[in-house]
């Protein structure tokens, strides 16, 4: 492998070696991020007609004309506020957050509740509340207020919040995922609402979001974490009772990694103990969930370890670095050095989704051969690329203290020599 001195992008069709670096991979997922991606997600990616941003961009630039889900506008938003904490500029991003927030006001129910889905005439095509929306809604919120400081977020933060209570919470815990369809439960919504909840405890002192974040992992702990296996589990019954096939579940890596993420941070912004979970789930989702071959992280396996889908995501990539980047931060020693190993094998993994002829997209699906499929660039995977991206640049500031991905790398200024970074070799 080389990298490309035209488009400072990694050729990765080369037999050639080239040593990568946490820090290399830091600084190269900025200038995609910086030089390809926001600007064109910033523009072509919002829909001046029709409202919000789109769903997504072909690899030719343009919009398909499609029915859309519009939580895709709020994670956008989202993915707008962490550019501009990144050093994109702040300006636009308030321009893009709020031309967002009036599609996700025009979309939601008087009790603050996200609608689901439009045609592709905009019609609303039911009346339906997801769990899973609502999580996306509140996560959107919270990223607004830290970048505007604008109390309508709160407001509308603190209804939906009350009315996702009053009509998705379940007597046992947690949430139903539909109002119309509230079964089966499900654990991935509530991932996310810990994110959310996450969020909100960073900026607002209100004691609901600690609130909710404690309910969600103590139902983790009871209900979605399987102690057996080491793993998460997916679906369940309406009394909590998980749902098995012929004996196993199917286990997604992408979901493991992501919620020992959350877990960790979870216990560093609030003392709480997760024992071993985070690590087994990491564990088991390397172990059974990463092709020895294509070194990436498969969409599904079956708790006992066997494949289910060895067609892999784009997103689960992000999900393995920042899981990785996570426990390097609570080791030391030769154990954080493994981890930084495996956080580094995830950008190299991440970096082959980027390199596309078509910059500022990717490719969504990896085939089990290693080709991608064709197909337009699903705008939802903005928020897992720059949700990792912010992980690995402030990993790297911590470890550093330099602030490694924030050096004039847009200015064209000369670089300060950086201490050796952890290296793999990679062919």
């Amino acid at each position: 492998m080389r990298t490309n001195a035209v488009s400072n992008r990694f050729n990765l069709g080369s037999d050639s070696n080239f040593t990568l670096t946490l820090e290399d991979a830091g600084m190269q997922f900025r200038r995609m991020l910086f030089e390809d991606i926001l600007p064109l997600w910033s523009t072509v990616g919002i829909d001046r007609v029709r409202g919000g941003f789109c769903e997504s961009i072909s690899r030719e630039g343009r919009i398909p004309t499609s029915a859309r889900r519009v939580r895709v506008t709020a994670r956008q938003v989202y993915s707008f506020c962490e550019a501009a904490r990144l050093g994109w500029n702040k300006t636009a991003a308030a321009a893009c957050l709020r031309h967002g927030y009036r599609f996700l006001l025009n979309y939601s129910a008087p009790d603050g509740l996200l609608f689901h889905g439009l045609s592709d005439d905009d019609a609303l095509v039911d009346q339906d509340h997801h769990l899973y929306d609502q999580a996306f809604l509140l996560f959107a919120y919270a990223h607004s207020f830290a970048h505007l400081q604008d109390e309508d977020y709160r407001r509308r933060a603190m209804l939906t919040l009350a009315s996702l209570r009053e009509r998705l919470g379940h007597h046992a815990g947690g949430f139903k995922d539909h109002t119309s369809t509230p079964y089966p439960l499900r654990s991935n919504p509530h991932m996310h609402l810990l994110e959310a909840a996450l969020a909100w405890m960073a900026v607002d002192a209100n004691p609901v979001w600690r609130m909710l974040a404690d309910e969600i992992v103590a139902l983790f702990k009871s209900r979605f974490y399987d102690p057996e296996h080491g793993v998460v589990r997916e679906y369940f019954t309406a009394d909590w009772d998980p749902i098995d096939e012929d004996g196993r579940s199917r286990i997604e890596p992408g979901h493991n990694f992501e919620w020992a993420w959350l877990l960790i941070r979870w216990s560093q912004a609030t003392g709480g103990k997760i024992g071993d979970r985070a690590e087994r789930m990491v564990a088991f989702a390397e172990q059974h969930g990463v092709d020895p071959g294509r070194r990436v992280a498969v969409n599904e396996v079956w708790s006992d370890g066997l494949i289910a889908d060895g067609t892999a995501r784009l997103w689960p990539q992000t999900e393995r670095l920042k899981a990785w980047l996570a426990l390097a931060e609570i080791r030391e020693g030769e154990e954080r050095w493994l981890a930084e190993q495996n956080a580094l094998e995830a950008c190299h993994g991440l970096l082959a989704y980027l390199d596309v002829d078509a910059r500022g997209t990717w490719h969504d699906v990896m085939l089990e051969d290693g080709s991608f499929k064709t197909g337009p660039a699903p705008a939802s995977s903005l928020y897992h690329i720059i949700c990792a991206l912010g992980e690995l640049a402030r990993y790297l500031q911590r470890q550093s203290g330099l602030g490694v991905l924030d050096r004039g790398l847009d200015r064209g200024e000369v670089q300060p020599k950086m201490p050796a970074g952890i290296v793999m070799g990679m062919s």
